[in-house]
């Protein structure tokens, strides 16, 4: 047996349209909306029930006249189509500042704007650059955007641009020591190394090592070439492997070549190395690079010698080392250690 469907006429559509129909007659259309005759018949009986009832009728013509009397200010009102006078329409005043106070305005805009600039300027080390430290007896291994990897050594920072690194963005600042090995790229980028006495170490790929201090900055080259420059220079200086130039604060630069040292394996110990340094200047370094206070009781001492490359474990290590070898007492004191004759 066929389920009978209720008839949906064009009448009862247009009174729904108008807001007559019962609650029935809406639950019917809506249902009749569902089937695809009637949603084709729906938007039919709609045009044509807007055609007949238009609800809203715009006088283009008449707009536009009063528009563009309203426009040139011919008339005082505007006139409707049934003649019936509206308000006049009148001009929005506009308050007129002094010259004075526009000017003023302008410069407390003007001055926002550069406190503004001037502040993120002094904060660009903070948020353009990006800061690794390491502290006493700590060591750091830092992997460079570009491909490039340091080992920073103990109680030292490096400093590097935060974003697009790589990108005629290839430059350090180094405090410290650090080993680089340097990644050569296709276009052939330089990578610059900036140490605080104005050293600057430019290279392309290669393997070296920095040790920038307060009293000096050594470079040592693995392997590759190394152009650096220095304010006390007269010209670049060019460095193949195995060579060493140091810059005292002394206003001296010392070239040297020590080739065995290139080729050594790298090794988990660290490496010390004195040619010709008094005992003043081990305590001095052991100080700066590694924060340990050595004291050396007699005078005499201080301007011992020592020369040699020490392989050890820790500080302590080398102190042992150097005091057999120099037959000197070591004493381990509550803030470092004591350097002393051996008592007789």
């Amino acid at each position: 047996m066929n389920e009978s469907h209720p008839q949906i006429t064009k009448e009862m559509v247009f009174a729904h349209f108008a807001h007559r129909s019962t609650s029935m007659e809406r639950q019917q259309i809506e249902n009749w909306l569902n089937t695809n005759e009637g949603a084709e018949a729906y938007f039919t009986y709609l045009d044509e029930w807007e055609r007949q009832f238009p609800q809203f009728q715009a006088d283009l013509d008449g707009a536009r006249a009063d528009f563009a009397r309203l426009v040139h200010g011919k008339d005082e009102c505007v006139l409707i189509k049934s003649n019936q006078e509206i308000s006049p329409v009148n001009p929005v005043s506009e308050t007129v500042r002094p010259h004075w106070q526009r000017i003023k305005g302008f410069l407390s805009a003007a001055a926002a704007s550069a406190i503004l600039i001037i502040g993120i300027w002094l904060a660009k080390d903070l948020w353009y650059y990006k800061n690794m430290s390491t502290r006493n007896e700590q060591t750091l291994s830092i992997h460079l955007n570009d491909g490039s990897q340091v080992q920073l050594g103990a109680n030292s920072s490096l400093k590097y641009p935060r974003f697009w690194f790589g990108e005629n963005t290839r430059y350090v600042w180094l405090v410290g020591d650090a080993e680089f090995n340097v990644t050569h790229l296709p276009n052939a980028e330089r990578f610059i190394v900036y140490t605080p006495d104005q050293t600057a170490i430019e290279v392309l790929g290669t393997k070296f090592i920095v040790s920038s201090r307060q009293k000096f900055t050594k470079v040592f080259l693995k392997t590759g070439s190394i152009r650096l420059t220095n304010p006390m220079a007269s010209k670049p200086l060019m460095l193949k492997p195995g060579d060493q130039v140091t810059v005292s604060d002394e206003k001296r630069i010392q070239k040297e070549t020590i080739p065995h040292l290139a080729d050594e394996p790298k090794s988990q110990s660290r490496k010390f190395m004195f040619k010709n340094t008094s005992l003043k200047e081990v305590a001095e370094q052991l100080n700066n690079v590694y924060g340990i206070n050595v004291r050396i009781i007699q005078p005499e001492l201080l301007t011992r010698t020592v020369s040699g490359t020490f392989q050890a474990e820790s500080t302590l290590d080398l102190l042992e080392a150097v005091c057999e070898m120099m037959e000197l007492e070591l004493i381990q004191t509550a803030d470092g250690y004591t350097l002393q004759k051996p008592k007789q």
